[in-house]
């Protein structure tokens, strides 16, 4: 079964399946990725990012994370944006689980998730690593399973990456003007480089892919010469330009519904310079 299949729990890894959410959009691409932690036997099932409050999503998660007798002992939250965790009180009355996340405001009956903790379930063979990859924004994390249920920090059995939006399987991913930031999100990806080697990447959007350091190495290029284009734009114009001149000095070709984001990445990016956002 190949991305993108929707209502369906697609095996991506021993440990580790996926339920497509049908909510595509610009930003979600195919959807919300919901991932089932369990292995083959396993009687617990750990769920991450239970999407956006759509019964019929939630309803089919719950059904495909506890086919034959498992129960679902936990769910986990890689960031607090709607199309990712909306879903998760309902999630926790359907399932009874508890909601844990890096900020509190979205836990519901579990504590605080820390950045190193390593999270093991009874009844669930995979040990579950959280690393806190803030930038998208500031309560990003990263989900490492280990299919052997290894140690934080050992990678010899990680399995799989649960990457939320901090990278996503196609094209890349905004940084939240809110609560997002730039230079935090470029420390996360050199963090996430030195470890994804070889390992797959399960993204919030789009299709898992073979090798995570791939996608973390063009997203580290991309951000890089986004800064250089947006620093020579800034030399050329002048600190008083506008966020539309500098747009249009360096997206020449933008298409037109894509000009807002556009926009926001330069924010964002102008930010960073510590330059102002006129």
């Amino acid at each position: 079964m190949e991305h993108p299949a929707y209502s369906q729990l697609r095996p991506v890894t021993h440990s580790v399946g996926v339920v497509l959410c049908d909510n595509p959009s610009y930003t979600a691409l195919e959807g919300t990725n919901s991932w089932i932690i369990r292995a083959p036997g396993d009687r617990a099932a750990v769920v991450v990012d239970p999407g956006p409050q759509d019964e019929g999503h939630l309803n089919v998660l719950q059904s495909r994370a506890e086919a034959g007798g498992a129960k679902v002992a936990l769910i986990l939250l890689t960031h607090h944006h709607g199309d990712h965790a909306d879903g998760a009180a309902r999630f926790r009355q359907l399932t009874g689980a508890p909601v844990r996340a890096l900020d509190p405001r979205y836990c519901a009956g579990g504590e605080v998730l820390t950045d190193g903790e390593l999270i093991r379930v009874d009844g669930l063979t995979p040990t579950i690593e959280v690393v806190a990859t803030p930038g998208h924004t500031g309560d990003s994390v990263c989900f490492f399973v280990h299919g052997a249920g290894g140690a934080a920090g050992t990678d010899d059995d990680v399995e799989g990456i649960i990457s939320g939006d901090t990278l996503a399987g196609r094209h890349t991913t905004m940084i939240s003007e809110t609560s997002g930031d730039l230079g935090d999100y470029l420390d996360s990806l050199r963090k996430l480089e030195k470890r994804s080697h070889g390992v797959r990447l399960l993204p919030g959007h789009g299709p898992d892919r073979a090798d995570a350091a791939e996608v973390v190495e063009k997203y580290i290029d991309r951000r890089e010469q986004r800064i250089a284009q947006v620093t020579a734009a800034v030399k050329e114009l002048g600190e008083d330009a506008t966020v539309g001149q500098i747009v249009d000095a360096i997206y020449t070709d933008v298409d037109p519904v894509l000009r807002s984001a556009a926009k926001q990445s330069t924010r964002v990016t102008l930010r960073y310079l510590g330059l102002p956002t006129n």
